[in-house]
């Protein structure tokens, strides 16, 4: 069942049961009040009848009191009383002594007569009306007499009946501005939820660009901003995971497309051994393409197990003298500098790295070798180690062909090189910048690029603070 026919049946329900059940208790208690003061009256007219008749009988001598004289005291009181409609009767036990009116109504009072009790009233139907009979026992010189008072009271009972059937006019009424207003109010309280329903139906099908419309500021506003908050952290994760994929399926592509290069080089010299008569110059030659590119893929193989195993192992950190780190990176890439004649200068001031030392030798290394794959011969290499207030920076600088800005962003993607030729004939595959990137973030730190086509490229990593790691 919608939520909408479930307010509306829910409010029509309760306001019906709570009209119905006030207005019937409205009635009754009114009912209740007419007919306990008519009771009330009734019954002191009663006793007023006996007390006047005992007081008379009481005014006669025995041999004096016979029915006539009963008659004539009853009588002669009923004249005295202001009578307002009742209808009066004496009996002396069973037999009617006086009747102010034929009018005979059958009751069972006085069968409740027991002990102290000599008074009581009934309520009698006759002949389509209703009457309250009350009846009295007195005692006058060793007689009884029953006094009757009989009041027509079909009044209350017809006004009673009326306000019922005014009421239950008023009810239907009632009932039907309910239904009218309830439909509206219900259709506009969830109306938000069915456009919300509407919204997250179509985002369900595929139509991510959708967005629930907030309008109000209570409960199902914010059950909109939730779902466009929600709605947007999915749509950023799927385009994460797009592009995730499609950093892996570039992945994949670069790495068998560096895998096909050497094994091309390695199976075409290979063949060429195999199968032809080769002099000692062509033989080397050949033996020299198989040594470097088989080089090559080992070295493509070691990149590629450090770029995946880093996320996956403990390391030990501590505190580390940066100048310690950077002699280490130095001595690692001091003869493939020598070779092309670069010269390498160093500015470390004292300060400690928290870390692990061999990721930290291992980024730097990377970064200068890189640097210098981009430093033509006799260029120049500059690290520079800096103590700030909450950190230790360091920077390292070349002389190189810099990188155009477009491709910043792109070169810590894995296999992505700037010049592949130059990149391939210094003999890397695009891996060192993708490992610099993860030892950055293991570290906690923060890396900037800066680079100028053709005037060479700064590379700047902010370690925090040794003390507060």
């Amino acid at each position: 069942m919608k939520i909408t026919w479930k307010i509306f049946f829910v409010f029509t329900s309760f306001i019906t049961v709570i009209f119905c059940t006030f207005g019937m208790w409205l009635i009754s208690a009114s009912f209740n009040n007419s007919y306990g003061r008519i009771i009330a009256d009734g019954s002191r007219e009663n006793k007023l009848f006996r007390l006047a008749f005992e007081t008379n009988m009481n005014a006669f001598s025995e041999e004096e009191i016979n029915a006539e004289t009963v008659a004539g005291i009853a009588e002669a009181i009923i004249d005295n009383l202001e009578q307002n409609g009742y209808l009066y009767k004496v009996y002396k036990e069973d037999e009617l002594i006086y009747e102010s009116n034929g009018f005979n109504i059958d009751n069972s009072i006085k069968e409740s007569f027991t002990g102290s009790i000599n008074s009581g009233y009934e309520t009698v139907k006759k002949a389509g009306s209703v009457y309250v009979v009350f009846l009295c026992r007195s005692e006058c010189d060793d007689e009884t007499y029953y006094l009757e008072t009989i009041k027509n009271i079909t009044e209350i009972y017809t006004e009673r009946d009326n306000f019922y059937y005014q009421y239950c006019i008023a009810i239907a009424v009632l009932l039907v501005c309910t239904v009218v207003i309830v439909l509206i109010l219900s259709h506009v309280l969830t109306k938000s939820v069915v456009e919300l329903s509407d919204t997250t139906r179509q985002f369900a099908d595929g139509n991510y660009e959708v967005r629930a419309s907030v309008k109000s500021a209570d409960e199902i506003g914010r059950l909109a901003e939730d779902f466009n908050s929600m709605a947007d952290s999915l749509a950023t994760k799927m385009d994460e995971l797009v592009w995730a994929a499609r950093k892996q399926e570039d992945f994949s592509a670069s790495f068998a497309h560096e895998l096909k290069t050497p094994l091309t080089s390695i199976i075409g010299y290979s063949e060429m051994l195999r199968t032809m008569e080769l002099d000692r110059e062509e033989t080397m030659e050949a033996a020299d393409y198989i040594y470097s590119e088989g080089k090559r893929l080992k070295a493509l193989s070691a990149k590629l197990l450090d770029l995946v195993g880093l996320d996956k192992q403990n390391y030990n950190f501590s505190n580390i003298l940066a100048i310690n780190i950077m002699k280490e990176a130095e001595k690692a890439t001091k003869t493939l500098l020598t070779a092309k004649k670069i010269k390498f200068k160093t500015e470390m001031a004292d300060g400690y790295i928290y870390g692990e030392y061999d990721l930290l030798v291992s980024l730097f290394v990377n970064l200068i070798d890189n640097a210098r794959k981009a430093v033509p011969e006799n260029g120049v290499i500059t690290v520079i180690g800096l103590k700030k207030q909450d950190s230790y920076e360091i920077t390292v600088k070349d002389s190189g062909c810099g990188i155009p800005k477009d491709e910043i962003d792109k070169i810590t993607e894995a296999f992505y090189m700037v010049d592949k030729s130059r990149t391939r004939k210094e003999g890397g595959a695009g891996l060192g910048l993708s490992l610099c990137s993860k030892i950055v973030r293991i570290h906690n730190a923060e890396w900037t690029i800066d680079s100028t086509y053709g005037a060479g490229t700064s590379v700047t990593i902010s370690f925090p603070e040794a003390e507060k790691q």
